[in-house]
């Protein structure tokens, strides 16, 4: 198999080896290199410290991140000759759009009890897809769709537990 030849390595390093990425830069550093490729990545690939990926030119890259790293949309992978930047990759979601306090209640328990990660707008709340969820909710007369948008959660307290 092939790999994709990519604009930004030389002909030499595209096809011997992959370049191993181990650390995240804050768009605020850029210093004056240019951003040549991007990465779309999901709520779960973000948080993977470890991982192969392929970029939107088609160029394998390894992330070899330190331990708790979480990748968000912005952040800068340095490659040779410039950056690589992260973009939020959509998600089959169920977006809720509650119509009352109550109903916020209600969907964001539910999602809760599930152990389904939510993200919170100011009319909406949104979580990945599950079916089930998407049938119950309905059921109860609560206005969701199925969309593909991008998906950037709360952060879940540590330590949570059940008693």
């Amino acid at each position: 198999m092939r790999r994709n030849a990519c604009r930004w390595h030389s002909a030499t390093s595209c096809s011997k080896r992959m370049h191993i990425i181990d650390r995240i830069t804050r768009p605020t550093d850029q210093e004056t290199h240019a951003i040549i490729d991007r990465v779309a990545l999901t709520w779960e690939q973000r948080h993977k410290c470890r991982q192969r990926l392929v970029t939107m030119q088609g160029c394998e890259i390894a992330l070899a991140l330190p331990t708790g790293s979480r990748l968000q949309d912005g952040d800068l992978l340095s490659v040779p000759g410039g950056w690589i930047a992260v973009v939020l990759a959509l998600e089959d979601v169920l977006l809720v759009r509650p119509r009352s306090l109550q109903e916020i209640a209600f969907v964001a328990h539910q999602i809760g009890n599930r152990h389904l990660p939510l993200e919170i707008g100011e009319h909406w709340l949104k979580t990945l897809f599950e079916p089930v969820l998407e049938t119950y909710l309905r059921q109860q007369g609560i206005a969701v769709e199925r969309s593909q948008l991008p998906f950037t959660p709360v952060n879940a307290t540590s330590g949570h537990r059940h008693p």
